[in-house]
């Protein structure tokens, strides 16, 4: 089939136009721009790329058998009313992803607020060394593939977003997937533009819990809220961190974090991994059981863990040099702040650490997280919080900076609002000490800034 997607460099949508090609298809897509990863990616794929929206193209790429919006692309925006005009049936990212590709294999969503990325990335590699080659739809490139998607054989693993489906679908995304396993991460306030209340949150995550059938599986971290979410579910719940799925003995260095690794019951042994932290280790834990429920050896778990590599914008260490780390992640939540920063200061006890966060989403751009934000950021031993995009928020209270860097200061700690990013590049050189990390926090384009933070760095 011939399949044109509107904002085709979007996490999800690159990542499909990626498994379309590998299944056969014709693809042509277009966005504004196209910045890295996702944007890097799908210039790399064999598809016709248009630079901007024009109904032109859509002209120049018929007869067309659908077009693919991405969920931020508008009624209004011409692509969209040119194939309304000409008969193209509109199909949303999930929609198009279960009709052309999952509808009949077996399907693994993995869900919630944290860690879905690298639960998947995990899952996927688990199953690619246990040799069921399976399919998967990962908001991210996992260094082992480099690749965000491939259509696989019979099981296919895919991130199950809770964000609304699209333009002429409100509802979330997840909805569209209907799940035979699923793995249900922590559960927090978040999308605030679109959800007002926790509660709506956690109403959505219930729908999709409701979709998963008698038959299949939920494997659900096991706090407050996600064991409120989950009380309706047909199927078997096991929870995490649990007597039945839990790591023991964690530990973190430098290069390594290892844990013993216990599933219903039984101590499987020693595991570790090259890539330190407890948030990987708590990712993992859902990932192990569903091989491990698949019949997968000891050895093979232990293997998965032990050679994953990581994702891309997730805590990737873009510069090292003796004394000095230069790494970016995607963190866009306080919690995930955290345990970042403190998994760092666990690894590296008398750096110097300094964190700039670039509040994007908008819900960091409001003031929802402004209490927790200043101490998500305590581990630092010095905080930049950069400008917010320009424009207007579209509900709530912007988001002080002002004030969460007088709240950091007050416990002792250096913290940085500058109003320009040319200030910050400026500040970097003041602020580094013998041993120093540096964290770039962010969930939107960083090419131009890691090129000029690591500009900087090269001349220290």
């Amino acid at each position: 089939m011939r399949i044109f997607i509107t904002a085709i460099s979007g996490t999800a949508t690159a990542s499909l136009a990626s498994i379309l090609i590998e299944a056969g298809h014709k693809v042509y897509g277009s966005d504004r721009e196209f910045y890295p990863p996702m944007g890097d990616f799908v210039k790399s794929l064999p598809v016709k790329l248009y630079e901007g929206f024009s109904p032109k193209n859509i002209e120049n790429s018929l007869p067309l058998d659908g077009l693919i919006a991405g969920n931020l692309v508008s009624s209004s925006n011409t692509e969209i009313q040119r194939a309304i005009e000409l008969g193209v049936e509109i199909l949303s990212t999930p929609e198009a992803l279960y009709h052309f590709i999952i509808k009949n294999k077996k399907r693994i969503v993995v869900a919630g607020t944290h860690g879905k990325t690298t639960t998947s990335s995990l899952l996927a590699w688990g199953m690619e060394i246990a040799e069921k080659n399976p399919g998967f739809l990962i908001g991210g490139i996992p260094n082992n593939f480099g690749k965000s998607g491939r259509p696989g054989e019979e099981w296919f693993i895919v991130e199950g977003d809770e964000y609304e489906t699209s333009f002429f679908d409100k509802g979330p995304k997840f909805a569209h997937l209907f799940p035979h396993y699923l793995i249900l991460g922590p559960v927090e306030m978040d999308h605030y533009d679109i959800y007002e209340t926790f509660d709506a949150v956690k109403k959505s995550f219930s729908l999709l819990v409701s979709l998963v059938p008698e038959s299949g599986m939920v494997i659900s971290y096991s706090s407050l809220a996600n064991k409120e979410i989950i009380k309706k579910a047909k199927c078997p719940v096991i929870f995490y961190p649990s007597k039945n799925l839990t790591y023991e003995n964690l530990k973190i260095s430098e290069n390594e974090v290892e844990f013993d690794l216990i599933i219903e019951g039984k101590n499987l042994g020693k595991f570790s991994s090259q890539l330190p932290s407890s948030l990987t280790a708590l990712n993992f834990l859902p990932a192990a059981y569903i091989l491990w429920k698949l019949g997968a050896k000891e050895k093979t778990i232990r293997e998965a863990f032990g050679t994953f590599k990581g994702v891309k914008r997730r805590m990737e260490l873009l510069l090292q040099r003796r004394n000095l780390l230069f790494f970016t992640d995607f963190a866009h939540h306080p919690t995930s702040l955290r345990a970042n920063l403190e998994d760092l200061r666990k690894r590296f006890r008398t750096w110097n650490i300094i964190a700039i966060l670039e509040p994007k989403s908008w819900t960091m751009r409001s003031s929802l997280f402004q209490k927790r934000i200043p101490e998500a950021l305590s581990p630092a031993n010095h905080s930049i919080i950069t400008p917010p995009p320009s424009g207007p928020l579209k509900k709530g209270i912007p988001l002080d900076r002002g004030k969460i860097c007088r709240v950091i200061s007050s416990i002792g700690k250096n913290a940085l609002c500058p109003n320009r990013w040319d200030e910050i590049y400026k500040f970097i050189p003041q602020l580094i000490r013998e041993k120093t990390i540096i964290v770039l926090f962010s969930n939107g384009n960083i090419r131009e800034k890691t090129e000029k933070i690591k500009e900087v760095l090269s001349q220290i």
